[in-house]
């Protein structure tokens, strides 16, 4: 019986291996967290938020003329996500960029950004 891999370099056959490691990793999220429509729904949820908090606060700071209402502009923002630093400080919250790694999570934007804008 002949090896398949034999003949190809070493950095192919870790590719595959990479590339079936994301793949099981994302079957798995897909089965046991969310499939991709409810990631979707959940990315595009946060999204809104943090678009209509960040107009909200946005406006509120180019008007604010006393440091009473540069604090007062940041009110809304605190309520609707203040909580999240505190859960991730105190471990009840990881996100998966802190997982993955800051510079490979930003590495992979910038791929795909960069990608997509060759492809416009």
């Amino acid at each position: 019986m002949q090896d398949n891999n034999l003949n190809e370099s070493p950095e192919l056959v870790n590719d595959d291996r990479a590339v079936q490691v994301k793949n099981s990793l994302r079957n798995k999220i897909n089965y046991y967290v969310a499939d991709s429509a409810s990631l979707t729904g959940t990315a595009t949820d946060i999204a809104h938020v943090l678009l209509h908090e960040l107009s909200g606060f946005v406006n509120k700071l180019s008007e604010a003329r006393d440091m009473d209402e540069v604090n007062a502009s940041v009110v809304s923002m605190k309520q609707a996500i203040g909580d999240i630093e505190t859960k991730v400080d105190n471990n009840e919250l990881r996100f998966p960029y802190q997982v993955k790694g800051l510079d490979t999570v930003k590495e992979e934007v910038i791929e795909r950004a960069n990608g997509v804008s060759e492809l416009l």
